[in-house]
């Protein structure tokens, strides 16, 4: 056993987290000496390790260790407490300048070594006893370890790496000890929002009182996510903001940091080579302040930025040409800041709504509207989204460490968001409804297999039909309530620009948009409100190109239809005889016949069912319908829209401009 306990700042972490009664004595799992795999594996599977060591202000700098030729190799383990590396550095590696002061104090250090093919990873710390400069970035150095631990491989995302020896490492920058109007530079910013690993360094400095028991000493991790996880401050261009994922519950750096605020971040391009080191002041922030800072993520930590070096071209392992990346199944999505967000999609977070289910109404055995009425009126704009917080339906979380066969539960908040597929203020019942707005909204969704809510809410919906069919109808005696967080989201109409200068009588909207599957529910909200007549721009002519592409068009087709009969509503507003539709659906499987809208004065439709896929053909074939002007706005699943943005720019339309849904909530 390595340790006598848990220290200061690791038992004030766990408190917080509600950790330190089942965690209290798994300071035991950590070792005080390598078991003969964990020397095994550092000397024959690692091209390279991370390395943390403190510079003179005590900052911890995390390092990139490797051999000359970018092969496993450079470290031998000859005892179970040794490790014995000749590390071939480069220029601007912050190593290099902590070298200097080993001799003149105990040089502690920590490592971790990550085999990325296959996700294994093992944790060693202790201290420098020898260290030899060899001249030309060289070293000879031996490591005195006295903690070592197997540490889970939960968020590494998994990448094929190869020796790539032939290297021209150049500081780009280095920039050591920032002034307080110092920022980061945004193409570093970038090459953070672009990154899907990061090698986290603490340092945890005793106290007079605490040294004996629990001696300074450094620590070394890594942090994985999807790519862009880790986000920057843009209010100050300097913060950066580390979300932590449900793990293994040691908050071993975390620890650290509650005890000593400091931390390093090193940031590697697996595929350029290129590094950023950062070192700066550190914070965790639980609950509400976490909260307000990253919405939907309740710890994480600050790094105040103090000093950075960036290396072009220094790394001497790549990612394997043609390789893909293998994204841990446990990464939650992507958690935008608060303040990263436009005023539409920042959600207001309110303890006082709630919504209760009054009706459902099942489209297929995995399609359904779900509709709601709020405690108090809402504020939704067409194409908006409600986040609900399903915990008092289906249960908290329970803690998971890992989750083979459901590796989304371990992060599952219980929250979920869906666009509102229509909503009673889009239908124009009276002005001063759209003034106050409205209690009632819907939620069309698709079940998704294995899904903790989507999966309770069909269950509910089954066994009503089955037995008491009436409750679908008015679903109010059940009483299902559960809390409204709040409505967001950006992927709503923009009113159409008119110069000042041009004395017209109407202006125009051309829109473009295109629905895989069930990502047509945020169009259904928008021809809502626009057959409905509850549009701001009253003078606007709506000229509609829609494309659905769908296995399953005997059921999204009807969904389409009921938004036209609201003309029939509506037939005295003067919006509702300025909209030309264009509906072209896509299906393999047969596609029924589609009743046209009940008013064709009011509604000008086109309806063209085309058999098979929506293609590249297609989009040339639109290039007379000025496509490259219209406003284009694209829903579905990652894949599709993935395809159509590229069949877009095909045609000459630029995808940075066509407008996609994403619950970044």
């Amino acid at each position: 056993m390595a340790l006598a306990g848990w220290h200061r700042g690791e038992r004030a972490i766990q408190q917080k987290l509600g950790f330190d009664g089942p965690m209290s004595t798994a300071y035991t799992w950590i070792e005080g000496a390598m078991p003969y795999e964990h020397q095994l594996f550092h000397s024959t599977r690692l091209p390279f390790v991370s390395v943390t060591a403190v510079d003179d202000l005590g900052r911890p700098w995390s390092s990139i260790f490797a051999g000359s030729n970018g092969q496993s190799g450079f470290i031998r383990s000859p005892t179970y407490d040794k490790l014995i590396m000749d590390v071939h550095l480069w220029e601007g590696d912050p190593f290099i300048e902590n070298a200097k002061l080993f001799g003149s104090k105990r040089m502690l250090a920590a490592g971790i070594g990550i085999e990325f093919s296959t996700r294994r990873r093992n944790k060693f710390a202790g201290h420098i006893s020898k260290l030899d400069d060899k001249g030309d970035t060289i070293f000879h150095l031996e490591f005195e370890v006295n903690q070592a631990i197997g540490n889970c491989p939960k968020y590494i995302n998994a990448r094929d790496l190869i020796p790539h020896p032939d290297t021209h490492p150049t500081v780009v920058h280095r920039h050591t000890r920032l002034n307080a109007d110092d920022r980061l530079p945004p193409e570093l910013i970038e090459f953070i929002h672009t990154s899907d690993t990061v090698f986290l360094g603490s340092h945890y400095h005793a106290t007079k009182e605490d040294e004996l028991w629990f001696p300074s000493h450094v620590g070394q991790n890594q942090r994985g996510g999807r790519q862009g996880y880790i986000r920057v401050r843009p209010s100050d261009n300097r913060t950066i903001v580390l979300p932590d994922y449900s793990g293994n519950r040691l908050m071993t750096s975390l620890g650290n940091i509650e005890a000593t605020p400091v931390a390093s971040l090193t940031f590697v391009s697996f595929t350029t080579g290129d590094i950023l080191y950062i070192t700066g002041e550190a914070h965790t922030l639980i609950g509400t302040p976490a909260l307000k800072l990253m919405p939907r993520q309740d710890v994480l930590t600050t790094i105040y930025v103090t000093g950075y070096i960036f290396v072009r071209d220094a790394l001497p392992v790549r990612q394997r040409p043609g390789s893909e990346v293998q994204q841990s199944p446990y990464s939650p999505p992507i958690r935008l800041l608060a303040e990263e967000m436009t005023s539409n999609n920042r959600p207001k977070f309110s303890d006082d709504i709630s919504v209760t289910l009054t009706s459902i109404d099942l489209h297929s055995n995995d399609v359904a509207t779900f509709t709601w009425e709020a405690s108090k009126p809402l504020s939704i704009i067409p194409g908006q989204a409600a986040i609900l917080d399903f915990t008092d339906l289906v249960g908290a979380r329970e803690y998971q460490h890992m989750a083979p066969f459901k590796p989304s539960s371990v992060n599952d908040d219980r929250i979920r968001t869906w666009t509102i597929s229509s909503a009673q203020s889009f239908h124009t019942q009276a002005i001063q409804s759209r003034i106050e707005g409205t209690k009632t909204f819907s939620l069309t969704m698709r079940e998704k297999p294995g899904g903790a809510v989507t999966g309770a809410l069909f269950t509910i919906s089954r066994k009503l039909k089955a037995a008491k069919p009436e409750f679908l109808k008015d679903a109010s005696p059940l009483g299902l309530k559960v809390k409204l967080i709040g409505i967001s989201g950006d992927f709503i109409l923009k009113a159409p620009q008119v110069p000042s200068t041009v004395l017209v009588e109407r202006s125009t909207m051309q829109l473009l948009w295109i629905a895989g599957g069930i990502g047509i529910t945020p169009f259904l909200s928008m021809l809502s409100a626009i057959v409905g007549g509850s549009t701001d721009e009253s003078s606007t002519e709506y000229d509609i190109i829609f494309l659905l592409a769908t296995r399953e068009p005997e059921v999204l087709l009807p969904l389409i239809s009921r938004v036209l009969n609201l003309s029939s509503i509506s037939a005295n507003t003067p919006t509702a005889s300025r909209i030309h539709l264009k509906l072209d659906v896509f299906s393999h499987n047969p596609i029924p016949s589609f009743d046209s809208p009940p008013n064709p004065d009011e509604v000008r439709m086109e309806f063209s069912p085309r058999k098979g896929r929506l293609d590249s053909k297609f989009f040339n074939e639109l290039r007379g319908t000025d496509i490259v002007s219209r406003s284009a706005y694209l829903c579905g699943p990652e894949e599709f829209e993935k395809k159509i943005l590229e069949m877009l720019e095909e045609v000459s339309v630029d995808r940075t401009k066509v407008r996609r849904e994403g619950f970044e909530y």
